[in-house]
Protein backbone atom coordinates (compact mmCIF):
# COMPACT_ATOMS: atom_id res chain seq x y z
CA UNK A 1 0.00 0.00 0.00
CA UNK A 2 1.32 3.26 -1.13
CA UNK A 3 1.28 6.48 0.77
CA UNK A 4 -1.88 7.83 -0.53
CA UNK A 5 -3.62 4.22 0.42
CA UNK A 6 -2.31 5.24 4.12
CA UNK A 7 -3.80 8.77 4.11
CA UNK A 8 -6.91 7.27 2.54
CA UNK A 9 -7.19 4.92 5.18
CA UNK A 10 -6.52 7.08 8.42
CA UNK A 11 -8.56 9.61 6.86
CA UNK A 12 -11.58 7.44 6.59
CA UNK A 13 -10.87 6.54 10.22
CA UNK A 14 -10.85 10.12 11.23
CA UNK A 15 -14.42 10.76 9.62
CA UNK A 16 -15.73 7.83 10.60
CA UNK A 17 -19.81 9.41 12.01
CA UNK A 18 -20.17 8.94 15.97
CA UNK A 19 -24.04 7.75 16.06
CA UNK A 20 -26.28 11.03 17.45
CA UNK A 21 -30.11 11.23 18.28
CA UNK A 22 -32.09 12.87 15.43
CA UNK A 23 -33.84 14.96 17.58
CA UNK A 24 -31.36 16.12 20.22
CA UNK A 25 -31.32 19.75 22.10
CA UNK A 26 -28.45 22.17 21.53
CA UNK A 27 -27.71 21.41 25.18
CA UNK A 28 -27.84 17.23 24.67
CA UNK A 29 -25.71 17.88 21.38
CA UNK A 30 -22.31 19.24 23.77
CA UNK A 31 -21.20 15.87 25.07
CA UNK A 32 -21.40 13.98 22.18
CA UNK A 33 -19.25 16.54 20.16
CA UNK A 34 -16.72 16.44 23.04
CA UNK A 35 -16.69 12.62 22.87
CA UNK A 36 -15.61 12.99 19.55
CA UNK A 37 -11.93 13.34 19.31
CA UNK A 38 -9.58 14.34 16.73
CA UNK A 39 -7.24 11.10 14.67
CA UNK A 40 -3.26 11.95 15.15
CA UNK A 41 -1.04 10.20 13.11
CA UNK A 42 2.47 8.65 14.68
CA UNK A 43 5.15 6.82 11.74
CA UNK A 44 8.14 5.03 12.71
CA UNK A 45 9.21 1.33 13.47
CA UNK A 46 7.82 -0.85 16.21
CA UNK A 47 10.51 -1.68 18.79
CA UNK A 48 8.43 -3.75 21.56
CA UNK A 49 4.92 -5.51 20.45
CA UNK A 50 2.61 -6.84 23.26
CA UNK A 51 -0.87 -8.43 22.61
CA UNK A 52 -2.24 -5.49 23.84
CA UNK A 53 -0.01 -2.40 23.20
CA UNK A 54 2.56 -1.44 20.65
CA UNK A 55 5.77 0.95 20.85
CA UNK A 56 6.98 3.01 18.20
CA UNK A 57 9.56 5.01 17.74
CA UNK A 58 10.46 7.52 15.25
CA UNK A 59 13.70 9.39 14.57
CA UNK A 60 13.35 12.74 12.52
CA UNK A 61 16.44 14.65 11.44
CA UNK A 62 17.58 17.20 13.47
CA UNK A 63 16.02 16.11 16.95
CA UNK A 64 16.32 13.20 19.71
CA UNK A 65 14.58 9.94 18.77
CA UNK A 66 10.81 9.93 20.23
CA UNK A 67 8.31 6.55 21.43
CA UNK A 68 5.45 6.45 21.88
CA UNK A 69 3.47 3.32 23.38
CA UNK A 70 -0.16 2.83 21.78
CA UNK A 71 -2.94 0.53 23.16
CA UNK A 72 -4.70 -2.11 21.21
CA UNK A 73 -8.18 -2.95 21.47
CA UNK A 74 -10.64 -5.26 19.93
CA UNK A 75 -11.90 -2.74 17.44
CA UNK A 76 -8.33 -1.43 16.52
CA UNK A 77 -7.40 -2.41 12.53
CA UNK A 78 -4.00 -4.01 11.84
CA UNK A 79 -3.29 -3.83 7.48
CA UNK A 80 -0.23 -5.87 7.24
CA UNK A 81 1.81 -8.34 9.59
CA UNK A 82 2.99 -6.24 12.53
CA UNK A 83 6.36 -7.60 13.70
CA UNK A 84 9.06 -6.23 15.53
CA UNK A 85 11.60 -4.20 13.65
CA UNK A 86 7.97 -3.55 11.29
CA UNK A 87 7.78 0.31 9.61
CA UNK A 88 4.21 1.58 10.72
CA UNK A 89 1.81 4.23 10.52
CA UNK A 90 -0.54 4.81 13.52
CA UNK A 91 -3.78 6.46 13.70
CA UNK A 92 -4.40 7.05 17.37
CA UNK A 93 -7.03 8.59 19.48
CA UNK A 94 -6.41 9.87 23.10
CA UNK A 95 -9.02 8.56 25.70
CA UNK A 96 -10.08 9.50 28.81
CA UNK A 97 -6.71 8.54 31.12
CA UNK A 98 -3.80 10.52 28.25
CA UNK A 99 -3.28 6.61 26.50
CA UNK A 100 -2.67 7.04 23.19
CA UNK A 101 -5.19 4.12 21.82
CA UNK A 102 -4.72 2.74 18.23
CA UNK A 103 -7.36 2.78 15.52
CA UNK A 104 -5.26 1.82 12.91
CA UNK A 105 -2.29 0.20 12.29
CA UNK A 106 -0.96 0.08 8.49
CA UNK A 107 2.70 -1.71 7.99
CA UNK A 108 4.49 -0.52 5.21
CA UNK A 109 6.42 -2.49 2.80
CA UNK A 110 10.25 -2.71 2.44
CA UNK A 111 11.23 -1.26 -0.24
CA UNK A 112 12.47 -3.84 -3.16
CA UNK A 113 16.38 -4.49 -2.75
CA UNK A 114 18.21 -3.05 -5.86
CA UNK A 115 21.33 -5.48 -7.09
Amino acid sequence: MGWAGVVMALVAVAWTPVARPQEASPAQQAPAQEAETQTETFSGTVTDLKSDRVTVRRSIAGSTAESKVFLIQSDTRVEGKLRLKARVTVGFVANENGEAVARLIVVRQAPPKQH
